[in-house]
Parts: structure tokens; C-alpha cells; sequence
């Protein structure tokens, strides 16, 4: 009856029309009215600065005033600019690059970079800018008489020296963990979640803060800790061999901003070396030695260790938390590890929790995890470090939020993150019902800024699509529903969310084009042309979106649309691109004029000296080729500029379209302006501008819907049924469906049978359970569709061997049971000879996928035990056949993929056996948090081939079959042990602060996490 849907989701509303369209009764969609019940701050930390992101510093995502109407998120207004920041003028210089082009500039002001920002960033471009001048200027001078000569540096090296000292200022102005917790604890902001997309790097983080927390409280306590002397005359020192001139004139400035805290900080001894002042206080000090001593943590109390009440306050007074919270924390850990002293907390991790510390990601264990997201509600935790799986479906707010990186790797190397993930994690600022105001802190680093931070929170929000895919089991089951009919699987399709809004695009475009055609006895043609070319740019934009396109085409697309959209914006472009199209018509004048000229003065006969002819002629063809560069220069501007591109685009859509409704569109426009261009002409950029003139200045409402995820002309029905039909035929020749008529033209108009072993397909809850089940000897092609595959092997068998292993194969060929019943039947012999521990090992094989970084499958397959070994060839001869059939029938590999992963055998086959937690983290060399996952995942498919249906076991009599016998119920008794062996702590994951319940069924349905509708018939297994 309810369907809660995040903030973050764009097209809701689309949603909601499908569910209607699906379910048949009325939907409504509630939206949270208002504003948001804590609402969030965005600031942005530096080295030198934590400052207010946005001009408007209650602008923002979330925020009072929201996006001040950009995305229809808060109210539309442009507040006026602060006080003593009015808008100048912009100096010619270096500056970063950004989106150039009129279309792009739609936010509001109020969104723009707060002027702390924007002036500590112009303070870095004039920094740089100066450096850089003064090494042109060094190397202008001749070293020897002292006169200046030419640059020696190039315009292009110039730029590369800009760029290199840009990134070097970046990675400086990147602040370090430490500074901002000390920053946040001094604005009272915490507790924080500071979001690190590396489980190392958090580890590593929490590390390094406590440490550092350590490190201060020891300074403090020693007096050896002297903050460097900021006077003038030590900012202006000099070292030599460094600064040159420079150096000199800043010595009389006060711009503290010219020289960073490590040039501040350093200081030379008497032999020229150079150190860190603090560094090398330390490094004098005689109690050095003495330091570790008086704050030993594990000599102050033997007894109780880490927990004495000694220890207690010494962390109390180092870390963030009071003596009674951090007394509180070490209550709970010290029963933590009592209860579990196989994943106890180790002493660093200890350390860092009685500090206020703590990290959170996917290697770490559930039951820690569980521990640190407790100790963080009740507020006996100040700042976590944790991955962005922090960021969903975990209830763990805090008052701050900080990212500390705003890119993240990707399949095609490093990209900017995503709207709607960076809006998950600033939405954890702000406790309702604790705190008044949230705030989310982005941190600065070596390759992003605050631009690139504003980009990401104001950049679209991607929509929802649809993530449908056939696979055996919903085959199976839909089968079984329908009575052994199609009709069920097919309305299943009709119903998916992906063909629905295919639907719903033709008809916002069919809609479309009928409102263009009632403007047909429209006085204004060209008002006619620009909205059909509306129409198609939002059509190529929604197919940029879908298609994956590069950024840049389609942010191009999108300034076009918004342009065309906006009067007074399309007026300013036409009027830009009339004045580069005057320029270049000055400038191609005056070079026909000097190219006359030229050509007078060769065919004149002057009674003059020929040396002064020459010289004449001579700078006459250098001011000729000085004005060919202005020419090529403005021509450039004018094909660059965004009337060109709009035309060439539109063009592109005469060329390709189908209907072709925007080319005629045109030629009635060139008609009604006594146009002597014939059809078939492209419309030059100065044509279009013509019609943008006269064309009215009034807005124009966007034509299709952009939150359509569903690409125009696609058949997403087509495509999703055709897959669904490809596996039914696979189905039928691996003896799972048995069809009622063989004579039937097309599978899809057939009716079929579900056999026993297409009963145990639908059970299993895998992308390719049918790979699973023949992997476990419980299916094979009944119906020869691999033959090519047989006959292929025969012929490398005769082309390799000698005759008399050619007459033994032909007594093998002479059997009636086919090659694929053989090879199962021989599996299935094997699989009954392992323990039911090396039948777990395997069947990780079949349920993991392949993990990053993993040894090779050869030395995988080594560690193997010989039983494990004959099973593993047996089933690359029954995946071979499988993927040879599913190529054949037209499946899709993307939607039943099969594989056979090693990597994992050796340790489940270990934990099966009943080793120590310790041992198998050995074994895997993985996290703790990945071991468990892998375990689980084993023990789950474990449990569901335990859970199958009973299958009474077939004589083998010699006689082909054509139905899947199903799984042997000696498996299903050798993976019911082997779920019972498995099904231990930690994998179990009882919380210990928790009462554990009696369990006197350890493999039922509740579980083992099997679909309740696969299991309703079945009896719970006991032990």
C-alpha cells in the first residue's frame, strides 16, 4: 500500500504513473512539503580556510532556501549581491579552466562561489601569475652586458609552468584529518562522518587521528611544542639560493597568503640544512627519550591494561570524548571481547574507540560494525570514518558531514561523483529531534576545488531506470503460473517499468508533433522552425543521457536546449554572433584589400632601386600573412560559436531523421521568405540567425518530459520478450519444459510442462540457476542442441590420435547414451564421492564472482583436493556445453552468465571442516567483512539446494533420457551437513550485545533466506 521513495529520485512522478498503469488503482504520490526538518549548510575547508560554499550561505541542497528555483528546488529569486563584492570587470590572465559559452551560466546568483573562496582562489591565480613573470623576466635578461633580450620561454611552456604550480597550490591547500576535526570540535560541529571511498584509507584515517591526538596531548604535556614566530621579519627571511628578488619585495608586504605554513615553519642551521621548526625542537629536546615512557599506555596499570582507570583518564584527556563516556566505551568493549573472543577487538582498534574514533566499511566484520554504528547513536563515538555504503539505508546520522574527496574510480579510470551521491551523504547532517542545523563540510583536494563541488550539488539528478531481466527461474516460475503458457511471462514485460516509459516517450513525442502541426496557419514560420528544432535537440538529449555519452556533448546539447527555450538568451547569442560575423567580414575586407594591393604594386613598372621594390613587396606579404592569421582567428570564433553549432546539429537531424518533419518545417520557412536556397541545402549558421531575428523573443516550454529514461525508437518490449523466449528454448533442450506440441512454428504460441528438474531450477534463486543445477549433475542437453560441439571434438580427437585409440573411441560412440548424459552421469559420480565438505568448497565455485584480486586459477586449482579436482573438469565440460547452447538459442551473456570461480574454495572448504576464524582469515587472506560475505553467500546456496524438492534417485539403466533428473537427493543430504558445518559465529552473526534465542533448527526457511514462495511446499530440514 505505501512505497517510500528517496528525496533524490527526479522522476517520481513517472513512477507513480506507472504503478497506476500497472496495478490499475489510483496512485498518489506524497511529497514532503516544506522545508527540510534539519536543514543543511554546505561548507568548503582548505588549509587556511573553512568558509561557506555558496554566496547565499543558506542556498543549497536541502538548505532554507534550496537551489533558489534552479531544478524547481526552493524558491526562485536572485538576492543581491553582498556588500563590497559587487561584480567586476574580469582581468585578463590565467584562470581555471571552466565551461566556456553563453547557455551554461543559468544559475542563480546566489549559488555562486562565496566571495572567501573567490578571493583566496584570485589571490592564488596572482600568485602564480607573479612567479611566473618573474622567471619570464629572469630569463629576458642577458646575463653578460645586462640588456634585455627576447623571452626564452615560450607562450606554451609558460602555460605548462601555470598549470604544474596550480596543482602544486592545490595539493597544498588540501587540509589534513587532524585540522579538520580540530576545526569542527572548536565550532562545536561534532560528532562527524568523515566519508573516505577506501576501506584503507578510513582505517588508515582513524589511525593517523589518534595518533595525532596522541601526539599533541604529549607535546602539551613535555612544553616542546613551539608554534613557529609569524613576525615580519621571520615571514620575509629568506634561504639562501632561493627567492632571488622576490623574495626582497614581499619582505615589505603583508599578504600573508603568499607564503604557506611550510615555508613559514622552516629554518636553517648553521651548515645550510634546512628543518621543520617543530620537528627539529623535538629533535634537540633531551626528554625525547622520555616521552614514550611517561605516556605509556600499557605500563600504567598491569592489571587491567588498557582499562585501568589511569589509562581511562589519560584517553579522556587526549581524546574527544569526557571520562565518563570514555569510561562507558571501555564497559562495553571489554564486554564485547569477553563474549567474543574470536573476533575480539585487537589493541589499536581499542585505542581508537576510547578515543572517540572509529571506521566503518564493507572489510570490517557485521558485529563490529553493528558495535560502531551503536556507539555512534548513543554519542559515545565524535567522528567516524566510512565508505559511502555509510550513506544508505543505515540510520546513523550525525550533526557533520565531510567529504573528503569529491571523485571517485570508475570503469573508465576516475570521474566526478554523482549528484545524487553526494546529496546521500550530506543528507546524514542533522540529528532531528537533537540538532537545529546540519552541516556538510567538502574538503579540498590535489585535483578538485570548490567549482568542482559547486558543479556536482547543482549538476541534474539521473533518473531512476528500469533494471528488468529475464533469467531461468522467473522463466520457470511465470511458466508454472501461466499453466504451462506464455501469456503471463509475456504480460509480465508489457508490465516493466522500462517498456512503459518507451510507451510513454512516443507519446509525449506524438503529442508533440500534433501541437507543431495546429500551428500550420501560423503567421510566423520561423517560430514554427525553432520549436521543431526544439523538439529534436531534446530528443537527441534524452538519447546523449541514455546512450552514455560524453559530458561535454551533453552539456553542449543541454545549454542548446535551454537557449532555444529562453528569448532572451537566444537574443544575446543571435546579437553575439552578428558581431563575429561583422568582425570576420572587416577582416576578410581588409585582407582582399591588401591582397589588391599586392597584386597592383607586381604589375606596375616603377623607375625605382629593385632592392626597395623588394623590401616593399617583402612587408607587404608579412602584414598579408599577419591578417590571414586575424582572418583564421575570427573564422574559428564563428564556427565555434553557438548559432554554428546549433546549425550543424540541426542539420545532422535533417540528415537522420525518419519522419522528416524538421526538414520540411524549413523548406515551408524558406518558402515563406522567398528563400532562393532549394531543398536539400544545409542551413548556414547566418541563415538561422536570420530566423532567430525574426523570430519572437517570448519563452518556449520544454516539449518532452526529461526524466524519460527510455531511448526514442528503442523496443525494450522486443528485446526483453526475445531474451525471455531465447530461455525457454534453452529450458526445453536441457529437459526442464517439455513442449505439448513439437509441430509449433514458435515457441512463444506453445504450451509446456515443467518437469522435476525445471521445479528445482525455479527454486534456485541465482542469475543462472541452470548452470548451478547442471553443475551439480541435475541437468544436461537432452536434446542434442551441442552436437556441433561433439562433432568438433571428434574431429581434433581423430586429427591427434593414433588408430588404436580411434577404434576405442568408436566402441564408446557406439553407446546409446548420449555425450552430455555421459558427462553428467560421471559428475554426478564424483560429487557423491566428496565429504560434504569439499562439496561447499565447490559450491562456492558456483555462487561467488570474481573477487579484484585473486591468485591465478591454475595455482587455485592446485590447492584443490583430487576429488574437488575431477569434479571442477567434469563441470568445465557440462559450462562448455551450456555456453555453446545458450549462443546457439540467442541468450544473452549479460543476462546468464555462468562461471566458475576458484579463488574461494580453499577457505570454505576449510570453515566446513571446522577451522578457527583466525585460520580462515589466514587462508583467504581477504577482510574480515569480505570472508564473512563470501561465507554467507556459500551458506545461503547451500541451504536452498538442502531445501529443493525430494527427487527420488533414477537407476542408471543405460537409457537415454529427456527430462533433467533434478538434484541427487545424496547432494542434497551432503549440503545439508555442509550448511549445519558452516552455520557458526561469525557467519551466523548473532550480535553480542544481543540474547541469543534457543534455535532447534538451524536450516530452515527463515534462515536460509530462500524465497518463501520456492520453499512453501517444502518441510523444514532439522539437523
Amino acid at each position: 500500500q505505501i512505497v517510500g521513495l528517496s528525496a533524490t529520485l527526479p522522476n517520481a512522478r513517472r513512477l507513480c504513473a506507472w504503478m497506476e498503469s500497472v496495478t490499475g488503482r489510483k496512485s498518489v504520490l506524497i511529497e514532503a512539503g516544506g522545508k527540510r526538518p534539519v536543514p543543511t549548510f554546505y561548507l568548503f575547508a582548505t588549509k587556511r580556510h573553512m568558509a561557506p560554499l555558496f554566496r547565499d550561505e543558506s542556498a543549497g541542497p536541502g538548505s532554507p532556501r534550496g537551489l533558489l528555483g534552479l531544478r524547481g528546488d526552493g524558491e526562485a529569486a536572485n538576492p543581491p549581491l553582498l556588500k563590497g563584492n559587487k561584480k567586476k570587470k574580469k582581468k585578463k590572465g590565467f584562470v581555471p579552466s571552466q565551461l566556456q559559452g553563453i547557455g551554461q551560466n543559468v544559475m542563480p546568483s546566489g549559488l555562486d562561489l562565496h566571495p572567501t573562496l573567490q578571493t583566496a582562489q584570485e589571490r592564488q591565480m596572482a600568485s602564480i601569475e607573479r612567479r611566473v613573470q618573474r622567471i619570464v623576466e629572469r630569463e629576458s635578461y642577458d646575463d653578460y652586458d645586462g640588456y634585455k633580450k627576447g623571452s626564452a620561454i615560450s607562450p606554451r611552456e609558460q602555460r605548462r609552468m601555470r598549470e604544474s604550480m596550480l596543482k602544486a597550490e592545490l595539493r597544498k591547500s588540501v587540509p589534513s584529518i587532524h585540522s579538520l576535526v580540530s576545526r569542527l570540535e572548536s565550532k562545536n560541529l561534532l560528532p562527524a562522518i568523515f566519508f573516505i571511498f577506501s576501506r584503507a584509507g578510513c582505517d588508515s584515517a582513524a589511525e593517523m587521528m589518534c595518533e595525532s591526538l596522541k601526539t599533541k596531548a604529549e607535546e602539551l604535556a613535555s612544553g616542546s611544542s613551539r608554534r613557529p614566530v609569524r613576525s615580519s621579519k621571520r615571514k620575509g627571511k629568506m634561504l639562501k639560493g632561493k627567492g632571488g628578488r622576490g623574495r626582497g619585495r614581499r619582505q615589505s608586504n603583508n599578504n600573508a597568503w603568499d607564503l604557506n605554513e611550510d615555508e613559514l615553519s622552516m629554518i636553517q642551521d648553521d651548515e645550510g640544512r634546512n628543518f621543520r621548526s617543530d620537528l627539529l625542537d623535538k629533535l634537540l629536546s633531551d626528554e625525547l627519550d622520555s616521552l614514550d615512557e611517561a605516556y605509556s599506555v600499557e605500563d600504567a596499570d598491569e592489571g587491567d591494561g588498557m582499562f585501568s582507570d589511569a589509562q581511562l583518564q589519560y584517553y579522556s584527556e587526549v581524546g574527544l570524548l569526557s571520562y565518563g563516556e570514555t569510561k562507558e566505551v571501555a564497559s562495553r568493549v571489554k564486554h564485547f571481547n569477553t563474549m567474543n573472543p574470536d573476533i575480539a577487538f585487537e589493541d589499536g582498534v581499542i585505542e581508537r574507540l576510547l578515543c572517540g574514533l572509529g571506521s566503518h566499511h564493507a572489510g570490517i566484520l557485521p558485529a563490529h560494525k553493528a558495535f560502531v554504528e551503536t556507539l555512534f547513536r548513543l554519542e559515545l563515538m565524535r567522528a567516524v570514518f566510512a565508505t559511502e555504503t555509510l550513506a544508505a539505508g543505515i540510520n546513523m546520522p550525525a550533526r557533520t558531514t565531510v567529504i573528503c574527496s569529491m571523485a571517485k574510480r570508475s570503469d573508465v579510470g576516475m570521474e566526478l561523483l554523482e549528484t545524487s551521491n553526494m546529496l546521500q551523504m550530506a543528507g546524514r547532517a542533522g540529528r532531528r529531534g537533537m540538532d537545529d542545523k546540519g552541516y556538510c563540510v567538502i574538503s579540498s583536494t590535489p585535483f578538485e576545488g570548490p567549482d568542482d563541488a559547486i558543479q556536482i550539488l547543482t549538476s541534474e539528478l539521473k533518473p531512476v531506470v528500469s533494471q528488468f531481466a529475464p533469467s531461468y527461474a522467473l522463466a520457470l516460475n511465470l511458466v508454472e503460473r501461466g499453466r504451462g503458457e506464455l501469456n503471463v511471462a509475456r504480460a509480465l514485460v508489457q508490465k516493466s517499468f522500462g517498456v512503459w516509459e518507451n510507451e510513454q516517450r512516443d507519446k509525449d513525442i506524438e503529442r508533440a508533433l500534433k501541437e507543431l502541426a495546429l500551428d500550420v496557419d501560423s503567421d510566423e514560420p520561423e517560430e514554427k522552425f525553432l520549436n521543431a528544432l526544439q523538439l529534436h535537440l531534446e530528443q537527441e538529449l534524452l538519447q546523449a543521457k541514455d546512450g552514455g555519452s560524453s559530458n561535454s556533448k551533453i552539456a553542449k546539447l543541454a545549454s542548446m536546449v535551454d537557449v532555444l527555450a529562453d528569448g532572451k538568451k537566444l537574443n544575446k547569442v543571435s546579437k553575439k554572433f552578428s558581431g563575429l560575423q561583422q568582425i570576420l567580414e572587416l577582416e576578410e575586407s581588409t585582407l582582399n584589400y591588401l591582397e589588391q594591393e599586392l597584386r597592383e604594386m607586381q604589375s606596375l613598372e616603377i623607375d625605382l632601386p629593385a632592392e626597395l621594390i623588394d623590401a616593399n613587396q617583402q612587408d607587404l606579404i608579412a602584414e598579408i600573412k599577419n591578417q590571414q592569421r586575424r582572418v583564421s582567428k575570427s573564422q574559428r570564433e564563428v564556427n565555434d560559436g553557438f548559432i554554428s553549432t546549433m546549425a550543424k546539429v540541426a542539420n545532422n537531424r535533417i540528415r537522420d531523421e525518419s519522419d522528416g518533419n524538421l526538414k520540411r518545417t524549413l523548406s515551408a520557412l524558406r518558402l515563406a521568405n522567398e528563400n532562393s536556397l532549394i531543398d536539400g541545402v544545409a542551413l548556414e549558421p547566418r541563415e538561422l540567425n536570420t530566423y532567430i531575428k525574426t523570430a519572437s523573443k517570448s519563452n518556449r516550454r520544454p516539449l518532452l518530459d526529461r526524466t524519460t529514461v527510455a531511448p526514442p525508437g528503442s523496443d525494450e518490449e522486443d528485446n526483453s520478450w526475445s531474451q525471455m523466449l531465447a530461455l525457454v528454448k534453452v529450458l526445453e533442450a536441457y529437459g526442464c519444459l517439455i513442449a505439448a506440441s513439437e509441430n509449433s512454428a514458435k515457441s512463444e504460441h506453445n504450451a509446456y510442462t515443467v518437469t522435476e528438474g525445471g521445479q528445482h531450477v525455479g527454486f534456485i534463486t541465482s542469475d543462472n540457476s541452470l548452470w548451478q543445477l547442471s553443475a551439480l549433475g541435475g541437468s544436461y542437453d537432452v536434446a542434442g542442441a551441442s552436437s556441433e560441439l561433439d562433432n568438433l571434438k571428434d574431429a581434433l580427437v581423430d586429427f591427434e590420435q593414433d588408430d588404436s585409440v580411434e577404434s576405442m573411441e568408436l566402441e564408446e560412440s557406439s553407446s546409446t547414451i548420449p555425450k552430455p548424459q555421459q558427462e553428467a552421469e560421471t559428475l554426478l559420480g564424483h560429487l557423491c564421492d566428496m565429504t560434504h565438505a569439499e562439496l561447499a568448497g565447490y559450491v562456492s565455485a558456483l555462487c561467488i564472482d570474481s573477487p579484484r584480486r585473486a591468485d591465478s586459477a591454475l595455482e587455485s586449482f592446485q590447492r584443490l583436493t583430487k576429488t574437488q579436482q575431477r569434479v571442477v573438469q567434469g563441470a568445465l565440460l557440462s559450462l562448455e556445453r551450456l555456453v555453446e547452447v545458450q549462443r546457439l538459442l540467442g541468450v544473452d551473456d549479460s543476462f546468464c552468465k555462468c562461471q566458475l570461480e576458484l579463488s574461494s574454495c580453499e577457505v570454505v572448504t576449510a570453515w566446513a571442516n571446522d577451522c578457527s576464524w583466525n585460520d580462515a582469515l589466514t587462508i583467504s587472506g581477504a577482510q574480515p567483512g569480505d570472508l564473512v560475505r563470501i561465507l554467507s553467500r556459500v551458506l545461503d546456496t547451500l541451504r536452498q539446494i538442502a531445501n529443493l524438492p525430494y527427487i527420488p534417485a533414477r537407476s542408471l539403466d543405460g537409457n537415454a533420457r529427456l527430462e533433467a533428473p533434478g538434484v541427487h537427493p545424496t547432494i542434497r543430504a551432503l549440503c545439508r551437513e555442509a550448511a549445519n558445518a558452516m552455520d557458526r559465529y561469525p557467519v551466523k552473526d548473532i550480535l553480542p550485545f544481543e540474547e541469543e534465542e534457543e534455535e532447534g533448527d538451524t536450516s530452515t526457511a527463515k534462515d536460509s533466506g530462500v524465497d518463501e514462495l520456492a520453499i512453501s511446499s517444502q518441510e523444514e530440514i532439522k539437523p
